[in-house]
């Protein structure tokens, strides 16, 4: 929090029911292909040949790694203003519908929940459903995050 030409969001600022959607990102082959050489070299992942003929996902598909790793970058776009102070964990991850190089995804975030912080009264705890959705509106990963927040400072 110290780039002066942020006007930081605390969690005074963030309310119950607001949504957020991010810009889109569209997949590129070559990077997905890369991510899962070096991180998850599953077949369906890094070799479009072999993947043609997987059972389930008929063809190359995205690490769920990858997946939300790019769910971050696009989380980002949304809550890079915000004060935080670390996450706590993910619940109820799911990853609903394979991704496909050249697929276009966004992501949305929805406040469900906010109280304070029991170990420190200058940080408040917030969870989150986030989504990735892509070009069809199918949601094709989500979680709850729990995060704390900085309180405004006095």
């Amino acid at each position: 929090m110290t780039d002066p030409n942020i006007t930081w969001r605390y969690f005074e600022d963030l309310h119950i029911g607001e949504r957020s959607t991010s810009k889109k990102l569209t997949l590129d082959k070559e990077k997905m292909i890369a991510f899962a050489r070096e991180y998850d070299p599953q077949f369906f992942h890094a070799d479009e040949e072999a993947a043609a003929d997987h059972k389930v996902f008929e063809g190359l598909t995205s690490s769920g790694i990858y997946t939300a790793a790019l769910w971050r970058v696009l989380d980002h776009d949304i809550f890079s203003d915000v004060a935080w102070v670390c996450g706590l964990g993910w619940d109820q991850v799911r990853w609903r519908k394979p991704l496909r190089p050249g697929d276009e995804i966004y992501a949305t975030a929805e406040v469900m929940e906010k109280r304070p912080w029991k170990k420190d009264d200058t940080i408040g705890r917030v969870t989150v459903r986030h989504e990735l959705v892509n070009q069809d509106g199918v949601v094709v990963f989500h979680y709850f995050g729990d995060s704390l927040v900085n309180k405004r400072p006095e």
